[in-house]
């Protein structure tokens, strides 16, 4: 799965988040980074994970605009 953020600055942060929750992240583009969970077998349960995992760093970040993009 990938997921665009609106400003790059935040994509160090970001990685860094997905990282200690387990994710294993490739940065692809500028501000565009592809994640994938080993734990999660079916795709529709890593998107959901990702997604609870978005929420929670947008809760922290409300400034900076993440989504997930297939």
């Amino acid at each position: 799965m990938k997921i665009l953020l609106s400003d790059a600055a935040y994509l160090g942060e970001l990685i860094a988040y997905l990282n200690r929750e387990g994710c294993i992240v490739e940065q692809v583009g500028p501000n565009l980074v592809e994640v994938s969970r080993l734990s999660s077998v079916r795709h529709d349960q890593a998107r959901m994970e990702l997604d609870l995992y978005l929420r929670a760093w947008r809760a922290v970040h409300p400034e900076a605009d993440v989504r997930l993009v297939d």
